[in-house]
């Protein structure tokens, strides 16, 4: 029934633990906590990409090869955030990789001389390395966001996809982006507000050292991408996480029905995509 495709946890444990998710001061360390549990749980591979997604509002879609049709509404964010780019054969960087599906997909179709994904969660890395293996311009490696492990002006564009509402100071993550770029390469961000942690990119963006060139408002976009998606989330969280710890797994997918969904189709959770340039 239809009713049972969007489970809603009513379990004191579960409504306890959402309120841990949605605490400003443990919901740091909770997320990274779960998504190196994910990164455990995932034997079969099954999970490639940990962002929200998004949906064109009048149906057009990208073209995707076969093998990466089931993740099409993730890979549509990446597409969105870096096809406005001349990325093909430049030097990038990803901070905050994750389990290393938007960086194959980019170092696939957008052809970038090299791309470099970077991500704090040592269980991701070891899974996009081996993963991974076999293209030839992707190489990973484990970092810290506020402390990136390059030199100045290493990079003709950085890539940010939904990870820097977790790094407690986006300032400090702007600065080293500035520093690793070369003089005009591009930053390219997807990011939402996240008050719980006040987190606010475009205020953000505004004390930074970067040039604001081009922002876009997608919150309706990932909304759609969270319902399209719905049914697939919810099958694989049956399939990967422990019944005691669905419940905050289907917050953690933004699955219909939960509190993370409705902060987006309601609009009171903005999410943004900005292009930034070092001048």
């Amino acid at each position: 029934m239809k009713q049972d495709l969007y489970p809603t946890e009513t379990s004191p444990v579960h409504s306890a633990v959402v309120k841990l998710f949605y605490s400003r001061a443990a919901r740091h360390l909770f997320t990274n906590a779960w998504y190196s549990l994910v990164s455990n749980l995932d034997r079969g591979a099954a999970i490639r990409f940990l962002n929200y997604g998004y949906a064109s509002l009048n149906g057009d879609q990208v073209d995707l090869q076969e093998a990466d049709e089931p993740d099409r509404y993730a890979i549509q964010l990446y597409h969105h955030t870096v096809s406005g780019s001349a990325i093909a054969g430049k030097d990038v960087l990803e901070v905050g990789c994750g389990r290393g599906g938007g960086a194959s997909y980019v170092a696939r179709y957008l052809q970038p001389a090299s791309y470099t994904g970077l991500d704090i969660c040592k269980p991701a890395i070891r899974f996009s390395q081996a993963r991974y293996a076999d293209q030839g311009n992707l190489a990973f490696r484990v970092g810290n966001a506020l402390s990136l492990p390059f030199e100045n002006d290493s990079f003709d564009a950085v890539i940010n996809v939904e990870s820097a509402q977790h790094y407690g100071d986006m300032v400090r993550f702007l600065d080293e982006v500035h520093r690793v770029l070369r003089p005009g390469g591009e930053f390219l961000m997807a990011c939402f507000e996240d008050r719980s942690k006040d987190v606010f990119p475009r205020e953000s963006l505004q004390q930074s050292r970067l040039r604001l060139v081009k922002e876009d408002d997608i919150t309706a976009n990932v909304a759609r991408a969270l319902e399209l998606d719905g049914a697939r989330r919810t099958a694989l969280a049956a399939e990967i996480v422990p019944r005691l710890l669905r419940g905050v797994s289907h917050e953690f997918a933004g699955i219909p029905g939960t509190q993370l969904h409705t902060s987006f189709a309601n609009g009171e959770c903005p999410y943004y995509c900005f292009t930034c340039r070092k001048d």
